[in-house]
């Protein structure tokens, strides 16, 4: 029998999988973009010619107190590479002593400063103002048109600019990462999650990947970040070197979208099959860093397999589950749909909407996984550990026939299937 030998990203490095040649049907990946040639000069010619908003030294005045949202560790975003130019360019008209950055965290744990200068580098850490987002720390602003209670980081509040990071690619409720999210989920707090991550919300079938147009939970957190009064932000795309192929900077929404339309034409796929088995990793280090994250992969995995087919996701998952909760809700109940039941009757409860997503995954398709996880909490976690892709492979063909079709995606959180059903 002739086999695929494929390398997936695994953690910091890659992990082996061997796919009978006959029944490989389908290798998913984004367009290739190659990265910009200067880095640092695109990041300074698009906060000198932004969408739809003037430059930004003419937005900012001396004396202004400015504040700076970056995403935390657990996204690629290369923040040590886009502060140096927003940076300098900012003290033109501000004194370094007016510049706060805040670690847009959500509702994740704070990062010690060995994790910050890993993150931002060791001259920004020591020169600058850096602080994580404390959710106990938020002021009320107000409350949405779909009822949620806005709580913002205080010093967001009380800055007078307020400007963000960020790194488009699809998000499997929020329709793409980046732009308002450095707000809401960012800075935000633990009822307003609770209220914009409902199962209700969760539910909804715009709440997709790929989908803005009707998307109540992007709409509901694009209204967050504009009561907050997120002026700028600074969002690129990546290739899979992690090199900056595109920055789009200036007016939160119009720039926005802009990143958002060019994610889809990268990482659109066209599938109009899905496959018994799909293997997919979690697009390894940053993103496989724990299980919690990891849902994103099987997420798009799904997507592609056929109900009753079976997911295999590598994702090292190195720093453990997540949240303990998100275990303890699915280790309560023995099935599923209980989950979601549970949920339903019971909310708010932990990281909920994790469970939801991981629940109505589970409903359709079984997960087989391999990484640095004891078997006991994959099990806790209704999914089956392997100790290989190709065990799980093997695994998969006795249960599923020897001629199961399989589709592979390499990096599933950065792929966005567009299914011709």
């Amino acid at each position: 029998m002739k086999y695929e030998e494929l390398e997936l990203p695994y953690g910091d490095s890659y992990i082996k999988a061997h796919i009978p040649t006959n029944n490989l049907k389908l290798i998913l990946n984004t367009k290739h973009v190659e990265g910009l040639t200067n880095e640092a000069e695109a990041i300074t010619a698009s906060l000198r010619s932004p969408i739809a908003s003037l430059p930004l030294l003419d937005r900012v005045n001396k004396n202004d107190k400015v504040v700076v949202l970056v995403t935390d560790n657990t996204r690629p975003c290369p923040d040590d590479r886009l502060l140096p130019p927003i940076l300098a360019e900012l003290e033109h008209n501000v004194s370094k002593e007016d510049i706060t950055i805040i670690i847009a965290l959500g509702l994740h744990p704070p990062l010690e400063k060995p994790e910050l200068i890993r993150l931002l580098g060791q001259k920004i850490v020591e020169n600058y103002n850096v602080i994580n987002h404390d959710i106990n720390d938020t002021t009320y602003i107000g409350t949405t048109s779909r009822g949620t209670p806005v709580d913002i980081n205080k010093r967001v509040i009380e800055a007078d600019f307020r400007i963000s990071t960020g790194f488009i690619e699809p998000h499997f409720f929020a329709g793409f990462s980046g732009g308002r999210k450095s707000i809401a989920p960012g800075v935000f707090s633990v009822r307003s999650a609770y209220k914009n991550h409902s199962y209700n919300m969760i539910e909804h079938p715009y709440t997709r990947d790929g989908i803005l147009e009707g998307n109540l939970l992007h709409a509901d957190l694009l209204e967050q970040a504009k009561m907050a009064k997120l002026d700028f932000i600074v969002n690129v795309l990546l290739n899979k070197r992690r090199e900056i192929t595109h920055v789009v900077a200036g007016d939160p929404v119009k720039a926005h979208k802009k990143g958002c339309d060019l994610s889809r034409e990268i990482a659109g796929v066209n599938v109009n099959h899905k496959s018994d088995i799909t293997i997919t990793t979690n697009s390894g280090a940053p993103l496989d860093l724990d299980l919690y994250q990891s849902c994103k992969g099987m997420y798009t995995a799904s997507k592609v397999t056929r109900d009753g087919g079976i997911v295999i996701i590598a994702s090292a998952c190195d720093t453990g589950i997540g949240p303990e909760s998100f275990r303890e809700l699915h280790a309560s109940v023995t099935r599923p749909i209980e989950v979601l039941q549970k949920i339903k009757r019971d909310q708010p409860i932990g990281v909920q909407w994790q469970n939801q997503v991981l629940a109505v995954i589970q409903l359709r398709n079984d997960i087989f996984m391999v990484s640095e996880l004891e078997d006991q909490v994959l099990r806790d976690m209704m999914i089956v550990p392997v100790n290989t892709i190709d065990m799980g492979l093997k695994k998969a063909f006795s249960i599923l026939g020897d001629d199961s079709e399989i589709t592979v995606i390499p990096e599933g959180p950065l792929i966005l299937p567009l299914l011709s059903s």
